[in-house]
């Protein structure tokens, strides 16, 4: 019975249903007085069925004519109140780590002690935080302490609900990968002032550097022609791989990071890049951490095809929808001797320019 009710009265992520939402608080979120005292007990903290919800709800209001966010945030730049800033804590979800080890590259380069965590810390006594998918977590550090790195993609605009751009619009900064993400969260009315385009890039020695196990130590797990790792709950990716298996072996994983993630590259002779919308952009995270592990790329074509100069000519690309170019393009490629892996050190990427004139923006001291 209990569950039921709880079924009834809040989403599967702990947010109350708009009924019971509009029941008990008003248009500010404070509890109205016949709730006020079930809610918020003067003897202790927030209703449990509540806590998670409310706190971030609180932490990070609506835009409206009382919020002096804004006028806060600008005072806290221009006063130089980040200019003290020596540690850097990155949060992120596993699907995301290779964006985390990047910017902890580009970070330590600047003269910052960097360090990854993987769940949110309970408390935030560090100088500043840099959070990956903040919509990934229940509590988040406070507004004057967060710069968020946001990664949904702007052709699908259903991800960015309004408590997702709430939680945008109040932090310091907002990083996004791709120029055409910040225009749409412009036209979604935050502020241009408050983004910044940090576009990823594949990271130099980064086999070397994150995963110093050489791989005649690692477990074997087989070797295959073709790898795809990522979403699989996906009609368009189930048919490309149906059909690409009907040519070759095919190795599709859902999960795979850190070192298994390096093993199957390097036990595969290309991995394939197939979109999860049709109208994608480029899976720029997948590609550069492909990219900086050494591997062979086939990808389909994006919308946002020519704006990653950097990196692109890397890969082989092949027109979106058109699997049997996919196939075309993958026989080519293994009826050939491998070309030799460019030098990643001898090409200017953009990520770490672009991250360093983020925070110089912001007025972080770096070196």
């Amino acid at each position: 019975m209990a569950h039921l009710f709880k079924k009834i009265c809040f989403h599967a992520n702990g947010k109350p249903r708009a009924w019971l939402k509009s029941l008990v608080f008003d248009a500010q979120l404070a509890p109205r007085p016949l709730f006020k005292t079930w809610v918020c007990p003067p003897t202790g903290d927030i209703h449990p069925a509540f806590r998670a919800w409310l706190r971030l709800a609180w932490q990070n209001p609506a835009p409206s004519a009382q919020n002096d966010w804004p006028v806060r945030r600008r005072h806290l730049i221009e006063q130089g109140a980040l200019g003290n800033v020596r540690t850097l804590i990155i949060v992120c979800t596993r699907p995301t780590t290779f964006v985390a080890h990047a910017l902890q590259t580009h970070a330590a380069a600047l003269g910052l002690a960097v360090r990854i965590q993987f769940d949110m810390p309970k408390d935030f006594d560090e100088d500043l935080y840099l959070v990956i998918c903040p919509q990934m977590f229940a509590r988040l550090p406070p507004g004057e302490k967060r710069i968020v790195f946001q990664m949904e993609q702007s052709v699908h605009p259903r991800w960015f609900t309004p408590d997702y751009l709430n939680v945008l619009y109040n932090s310091l900064a907002v990083f996004d990968y791709s120029a055409r993400n910040i225009a749409f969260l412009i036209q979604q009315g935050l502020p241009a002032d408050l983004l910044f385009h940090v576009p990823l890039s594949p990271v130099a020695h980064y086999q070397g550097a994150q995963y110093p196990t050489p791989l005649s130590e690692l477990e074997p797990s087989g070797t295959c022609d073709v790898l795809f790792y990522g979403d699989l709950k996906n009609k368009r990716r189930q048919a490309f791989l149906k059909v690409l298996g009907e040519h070759f072996e095919v190795r599709a994983e859902r999960s795979l990071y850190g070192q298994d993630l390096w093993q199957a590259m390097r036990q595969a002779r290309v991995v394939v890049n197939i979109h999860y919308y049709e109208n994608a952009l480029l899976e720029s995270t997948r590609l550069c951490e492909c990219l900086s592990l050494g591997a062979q790329v086939i990808s389909e074509t994006a919308t946002d095809q020519g704006q990653h100069p950097d990196w692109e000519d890397m890969l082989v690309f092949t027109p979106i929808n058109d699997v049997q170019a996919m196939v075309r393009a993958i026989q080519q490629h293994l009826q050939q001797t491998p070309p030799a892996v460019p030098s990643l050190a001898e090409r200017p990427m953009r990520m770490g320019p672009a991250f360093r004139a983020a925070l110089q923006e912001l007025n972080v001291r770096v070196a």
